[in-house]
Formats: C-alpha cells, sequence, structure tokens
C-alpha cells in the first residue's frame, strides 16, 4: 500500500509466515452478490415501497380525510426513524431488510386505524370533538400496544436465529414497530392536541366501509372448524413430507448451490439444460426469471465441503452459449452442516415465538386466551405452509420468515378481538360467550378489514415489484393475511366457547 516502513513490513512477514499453520481450510459455507444485482435488488425494492406507500396514502386520504393526512405524516415519521435507527445501527441493508420497511409502512397505519375507529364509535356516542378523541386514543392504546409487542416478539425469535439476511429483516421489522408506537402514541397525538389548543379543529369525518353489522358468525362455526380441520390436516401432510425431505425444499435445508446468472441475450432453458446435462449438471434444476432474462441453477447435494460450482456452471454457459452473454451474479453455496443447523435454528425460532406469544397473551388476558390465539396461530401457519407444498412452492428460510411474520401479523386482529370481548365482558359480566363473540366480531370487523387492506397494499406491492428473489415471500403473506383473518373471526374466538371459563379475564 506504500504506508508501511521497510522495518513494519519485515515485521508483518515475520508475523505472517509464523501464523502459516498448516491447517486445512474447508469451506462450508459461501455467499456472493455480484454489484448489478444489489443495483437491481435496491431498485425493485424501492419500486415496490414507493408503490406500496403510495396505495397506503392515497387510501388514508379518501377514507379518513384530514385524520388521514396526520396518519400519513406519522408514517412519514416512522419510516424517517427507522432510517435513523439503522443508521445508529450500522446495519447493511439487505433485499429482505427492505421488505421489512415496506412491510413496516402497512403496519405504520394500523394503529391509527384502531384509533379512529374508537373515535368514530365515540362520536357516535355523541361525545364531543375533544372527549372523543381523547376516548379514541385511551381506549385503542393497551389494544395497539398489545397487537405490536405479539410481532416484536416473532421479530425477536428472527434475529436470535436467523441468519444475516434474515437478521436484517427482523432488525428493520423492529425498529418499525418501535418507531411506530412513537410516531402514533405520542407524533399524532401531538397534532390533534396542538389544533384542539388553536380551536382550529371543529369535527372529523370519516367514510364508513361498512354499516352496522349484526352477523352471527357462531352460528356456522362447526363448518368453518371443520374446513379449518381439512387444511390443517394438509399442513400436517405437508409438514411430515417437509421432514421427509419429500418436497421442493431450498438449498437452506438440502445443503447445495443456488446459482444466478444474468444474459446479455433472451434465451429458453430448452437451451440451457440440454447443455449443462451433458457437462455433469443433469440434477441441475433450472428456472428462468421472467421479464429480467436471468437463469435460476440449483444443484442440490448434501456434501459436507462445498465446491466451486458457480464458476463451473459459468464456464460451461460461456463456452457453449457464449452469444447468450450469461454473467455470474450471485452464488449461495451451503454445506450439509450448515443446512442442518438452519433447519434446526428455523425449528427453534417457530417455537421460540409461539411460547412467547401464549405466554405473553396468557399474561395479558388469561391463559385460555394465549391457548386459542397460539392454537389460531398454528392453524394459520400449517394451512399456509400446506398451500405452498400443494403448489410446489420452494421451501426456504424466506418462506420461514414470512411463516413467522405471519405467526405475529395475524395475532394483530385477534387480539383486537380479544379485547374488545375482555371489555364487554368487564362491563356486562358473564352470559352467553357465543353472543359476546358475535357482537365483538360485529363491532370490530370494519376496522379488521382496513387494517388488512393497508398492510395487504404493501405486500401486493412486493408480490408485484420486489423481483424473483422475494416473490415466494411475498406470495405466502399475501395467502397468510387472507388465511389470518378468517381463523381470527372464525377460528380464534370460537375455540374461546369451547375452554369453560374459570375466573373473569383480568
Amino acid at each position: 500500500t506504500g504506508d508501511f516502513t521497510h522495518e513494519e513490513a519485515t515485521d508483518l512477514a515475520i508475523v505472517l509466515r509464523v501464523g502459516a499453520l498448516p491447517a486445512p481450510v474447508d469451506i462450508i459455507q459461501n455467499l456472493s452478490v455480484g454489484a448489478s444485482l444489489g443495483q437491481d435488488s435496491i431498485r425493485q425494492g424501492m419500486t415496490a415501497g414507493i408503490a406500496g406507500t403510495l396505495m397506503v396514502v392515497i387510501f388514508m386520504l379518501i377514507y379518513y380525510r384530514l385524520s388521514g393526512l396526520i396518519a400519513n405524516v406519522a408514517m412519514v415519521l416512522n419510516i424517517f426513524f427507522l432510517f435513523v435507527g439503522l443508521a445508529m445501527l450500522g446495519s447493511t441493508l439487505t433485499l429482505p431488510g427492505i421488505a421489512g420497511i415496506v412491510l413496516s409502512i402497512g403496519m405504520a397505519v394500523d394503529a391509527n386505524v384502531l384509533i379512529y375507529e374508537r373515535m368514530r364509535e365515540e362520536f357516535a356516542l355523541g361525545k364531543s370533538i375533544k372527549s372523543g378523541i381523547d376516548a379514541g386514543f385511551d381506549k385503542a392504546f393497551w389494544t395497539i400496544v398489545d397487537s405490536q409487542v405479539t410481532t416484536l416478539i416473532t421479530a425477536l425469535a428472527l434475529f436470535l436465529f436467523g441468519t444475516g439476511p434474515i437478521k436484517g429483516f427482523a432488525v428493520t421489522l423492529s425498529l418499525g414497530i418501535m418507531a411506530n408506537l412513537f410516531a402514533v402514541l405520542f407524533c399524532s397525538r401531538l397534532a390533534y392536541d396542538y389544533m384542539l389548543a388553536r380551536r382550529s379543529l371543529k369535527d372529523l369525518h370519516f367514510l364508513r366501509f361498512l354499516n352496522a353489522t349484526n352477523f352471527d358468525f357462531m352460528r356456522i362455526k362447526r363448518i368453518t372448524l371443520t374446513i379449518s380441520a381439512l387444511f390443517v390436516s394438509l399442513g400436517l401432510l405437508a409438514t411430515v413430507q417437509i421432514m421427509r425431505g419429500h418436497a421442493n425444499l431450498g438449498v437452506d435445508f438440502t445443503g447445495g448451490s443456488l446459482i444466478l446468472f444474468k444474459a446479455n441475450q433472451a434465451f429458453t432453458l430448452e437451451e440451457v439444460r440440454p447443455i449443462l446435462r451433458e457437462n455433469g449438471f443433469e440434477g441441475a434444476d433450472l428456472q428462468r426469471v421472467v421479464g429480467e432474462d436471468r437463469l435460476i441453477v440449483k444443484i442440490k447435494k448434501s456434501e459436507a465441503v462445498v465446491r466451486e460450482q458457480g464458476e463451473a456452471v459459468s464456464a460451461v454457459l460461456t463456452q457453449h452459449l457464449p452469444a447468450k452473454g450469461f454473467i455470474l451474479e450471485s452464488q449461495s453455496e451451503i454445506g450439509s452442516s450448515i443446512s442442518s443447523m438452519l433447519r434446526n435454528t428455523a425449528f427453534k425460532a417457530i417455537v421460540l415465538s409461539i411460547l412467547g406469544i401464549v405466554g405473553y397473551l396468557a399474561l395479558r388476558f388469561d391463559l385460555r386466551f394465549g391457548v386459542a390465539a397460539t392454537l389460531a396461530t398454528f392453524h394459520d401457519v400449517l394451512v399456509v405452509l400446506g398451500i405452498c407444498w400443494l403448489l410446489n412452492v420452494e421451501i426456504t428460510l424466506l418462506i420461514i420468515t414470512a411463516l413467522l411474520t405471519l405467526a405475529g401479523f395475524s395475532l394483530n386482529d385477534t387480539v383486537v378481538i380479544f379485547d374488545r370481548i375482555r371489555e364487554i365482558r368487564n362491563k356486562q359480566g358473564e352470559g352467553d360467550m357465543n353472543t359476546v363473540i358475535n357482537v365483538s366480531v360485529n363491532q370490530t370487523l370494519s376496522r379488521s378489514i382496513i387494517t388488512v387492506l393497508t398492510v395487504f397494499f404493501t405486500v401486493l406491492a412486493l408480490y408485484l415489484f420486489g423481483g424473483a428473489v422475494i416473490h415466494d415471500f411475498a406470495f405466502a403473506l399475501l395467502i397468510g393475511m387472507l388465511v389470518g383473518s378468517y381463523s381470527s373471526i372464525f377460528i380464534a374466538s370460537p375455540l374461546l366457547t369451547i375452554w369453560p371459563r374459570r375466573g373473569q379475564a383480568q
């Protein structure tokens, strides 16, 4: 480098010679990403983020008007605080990390929706503008905290047991949740207090998605529980098949190589497959990324030491298809010891997440609420896993991340309903549980639909614009959000009627 004196260079050479022990080094995991893929990932992540943000912003402005503007400002502050936190931690932003930011954008307005729907109820009782706002924030406070903490527990499990990119997703999601609590409970409240102090806020107007409903959800609980039992059976079958290795497992869990190439010209798999087969890669799985002229090569081999498969495949493609201009963009090579460790850590993350959630809900409500929420969460995870297995979606660490994210997110709606059930029972005493559940679900149905919609917009943006890397991740989340909304109403709540109550919920 030119920065050393002759004496310093001599000392360094001596140290290096002394430290040159005859110990072989075996590579058991190799990850590399090219600059072009990194730029494309940033571009796709930014496109998804902008599209998701615009959809949420427009929806909130149309539906909540002035309050929607306040919610959007709080969301911008949330994103600002999130990036400040990432900068302070010196975090490296990966594509899963960008996905965490986009997901945080959708979740950022959920807390505002809970507050606004509470305000709507208070205004309907004839309260003044100030009293309605105060009651909306006060009554929604613990519901917001409970729903955010359950997601934070799953993010903690991902951080403790995930690999590098998964840790990045967990960090961004955790920071987004904490920033959201501050932006909503403090900054949004400050905006309302400022307008009330200046007497510039005379009235608030919201659109209404649904008028007051009176559906008898409990009347069909036997039908919905039977349907869910069938889907859970499919999920259990998928779990057994995955454990036996009879599923489309990614190299994260089987070991082997995942290699990504970019071509300068359009190509077909029929051109590539025979060339690789003739040159010793007959077991390779090939996938063409539509619209991007990219080729994914998966070589699943359970070997303790990884080999330079990426360079070997690249040499074959360059030699036999030089006109296509294949360029090696990234490769992920995982040995059998690492893939085994990843399987074990994925299982630990799921168990820790579920135990943390059931413990927290049992503490906040009572044990049967925690058990009902946990069973509903297992239902959601198994149903989504079964659908992914049935559609031959590749089971990777990103799919496990989606399942754990779903476990936390699907509980948000469940916690909102449980909180309303507890509130009604504390006011009216015991009474028929089926009636209480029907009233609670009907009262919270509108806000449940809206909170799902806001996150659905951002996940849909990830699915459409996020690129091939997180396509399956976004797909699992899209399916999971629909399943989670269904289970909150038709699974978690009816389960409360099965377990006899032993005392008043706290």
